[in-house]
């Protein structure tokens, strides 16, 4: 309550004045978009009669009662502030012990042993999840494996034309919201190639095509621009540990 003045103070104001400091205190996010005019227009009283009733209430203006607000969301945010990032590390601490929980030491072991009979690993992934797969594919790199990413959607529909039997395709997902990973998978299956599937949902149609897959957890980061954004921590704590277990 952004108004707070003493019960026989606000008594003591006209019907009008009080419909002012009520709108207000209900109303405190939207103060600082509103003018004064928008403001009588909203409690059917004069422009004259909001700016008497927010200096009866100790303001000078407008201006001060929202430099009030503003102090206070500053205050407040600071006040929040460990509580939040806890959460955030609370997150975090979550997927991984989550993603390592659920791991399955056996199907990691199958990964590397399809991945080092294999004459070509392509790793398919799609938006920011690709970067993951530029890492993945760096690391397998170096350890003298031919690795090759497919970002390209056209790519992916043509899978039958590029992987062979003597292939592997690993895909990197979280949502398997791409069709074509799953278009990519059928097709790599039908011509006799590995597919192994690391995603963080389960119960989706790349399962369906898969040898193994290997399922993550992972929590919303934000929603922004219309798209909501997933934390890829655990494709990078499975890749990681097959990684670091082909190079042992």
């Amino acid at each position: 309550m952004i108004i707070d003045i003493k019960k026989e103070s606000y008594e003591s104001l006209s019907a009008s004045e009080r419909a002012v400091i009520d709108f207000l205190n209900k109303n405190e996010r939207l103060i600082p978009e509103l003018s004064i005019t928008k403001i009588a227009e909203k409690t059917y009283v004069s422009s004259a009669t909001v700016s008497r009733t927010i200096q009866k209430c100790g303001f000078s203006g407008i201006n001060e009662l929202r430099y009030k607000i503003s102090q206070q969301k500053q205050e407040k945010s600071t006040f929040d502030a460990p509580y939040v990032v806890n959460n955030i590390l609370a997150k975090s601490f979550r997927e991984c012990t989550q993603t390592i929980d659920d791991i399955d030491s056996t199907a990691i072991y199958q990964i590397i042993e399809y991945i080092k009979s294999a004459k070509r690993i392509f790793i398919y992934a799609r938006g920011f999840t690709a970067l993951i797969a530029d890492e993945f594919q760096m690391y397998l790199q170096l350890l003298g494996y031919n690795a090759i990413i497919v970002k390209d959607s056209m790519w992916m529909k043509n899978t039958e034309q590029i992987v062979t039997s003597d292939d592997i395709i690993i895909i990197l997902s979280i949502r398997n919201s791409t069709p074509e990973l799953a278009i990519s998978a059928q097709s790599a299956k039908k011509v006799g190639a590995k597919v192994v599937t690391i995603c963080c949902k389960s119960k989706t149609n790349l399962e369906k095509y898969s040898d193994i897959t290997i399922i993550g957890h992972s929590e919303q980061i934000m929603e922004v621009s219309g798209l909501t954004v997933y934390s890829r921590i655990p494709l990078l704590i499975i890749t990681r540990t097959i990684i670091e277990y082909i190079g042992l």
